[in-house]
């Protein structure tokens, strides 16, 4: 499946990248009624495009990062990040990301957050029917997602 996320600012990548890790180095490691639980597999994927996102925006003002991704993995990485964004979003029946000690999106990366999850949810709707509907249900709901 290809993906294409960008042009957006590096800065912009750098901040959510930053912002991730800091949740993701917290979920799963303390109470999970405080705070969700996120599977060891799902916390190496995310590590490992985190990882590759923060080289490509070190490079270069502007960010455009392309591949070539499992749409397995990609439906797994979404529902897991879809799940979990709306466990910390204000109003959510658990709480709030600051509430459950968790950081919360920094302004600086909601350029590269929208384009992220636009990115993500076109490529799964380009793979097929299922994978189509699967999409464009978590477009509907995704926490702060905004209208392109």
């Amino acid at each position: 499946m290809h993906v294409q996320v960008g042009p957006v600012s590096s800065a912009s990548v750098i901040a959510w990248v930053g912002y991730a890790r800091a949740v993701l180095g917290q979920v799963g490691r303390s109470d999970p009624a405080t705070i969700p639980m996120v599977s060891a597999d799902a916390v190496t994927a995310f590590e490992r495009y985190l990882t590759t996102w923060a080289e490509v925006a070190a490079r270069d003002a502007t960010f455009v990062w392309t591949a070539e991704v499992d749409p397995e993995e990609v439906e797994f990485l979404a529902y897991t990040w879809f799940t979990l964004a709306g466990q910390l979003q204000a109003g959510s029946p658990s709480g709030t990301a600051a509430r459950r000690g968790l950081p919360t999106r920094p302004d600086a990366s909601e350029e590269f957050f929208q384009s992220l999850v636009r990115s993500m949810l076109d490529a799964l709707a380009d793979e097929g029917r299922s994978l189509r509907e699967f999409a464009e249900q978590l477009r509907d709901d995704w926490p702060g997602l905004q209208p392109p």
